[in-house]
């Protein structure tokens, strides 16, 4: 977040919008690039693209336009890359995003993209849920932080 009424504030801010604004704006984009995304999603399941195909064509285009980036903005804070954390990420990869890929499609292809984009933003909650009845804390990391 922002320091309120510091300099740092100020000198982050490039252009005349105030940042509490570029951030409506910002998260404004993203919900209509995802609701786009439901609405291409769809069309290409209605051409026929497989349903296991078409996470591999998107992590491979977010590959190519989020790797420089990665490399050249966090080339001096990243640790070492080992092993270790490449088997780490396969895995983390395969599970959490490509396993989430899939089974939001297999539902689009039985919905429709208006009720995906009202799932969607229902995960929030439904994790708060889930969280609270398996008794662990949501957000564990938010303790460590005060």
């Amino acid at each position: 977040m922002a320091d309120v009424g510091g300099s740092a504030s100020s000198s982050r801010m490039r252009c005349s919008v105030p940042e509490r604004f570029q951030l409506h704006l910002a998260m404004l984009a993203l919900q209509f690039g995802y609701a786009g995304f439901h609405v291409v999603s769809r069309a290409a399941l209605n051409m026929g693209v497989s349903k296991l195909v078409f996470p591999v064509y998107r992590n491979t285009i977010a590959l190519l336009l989020l790797l420089p980036f990665a490399y050249f903005l966090e080339k001096k804070e990243r640790p070492a890359l080992t092993l270790n954390f490449v088997l780490q990420f396969f895995l983390l990869a395969l599970v959490g995003i490509t396993a989430n890929q899939g089974f939001y499609l297999l539902g689009l292809e039985n919905t429709s993209p208006t009720f995906a984009s009202a799932i969607q933003n229902s995960v929030p909650a439904i994790t708060f849920l889930m969280a609270a009845l398996l008794r662990q804390a949501p957000f564990p990391y938010l303790s460590s932080l005060s």
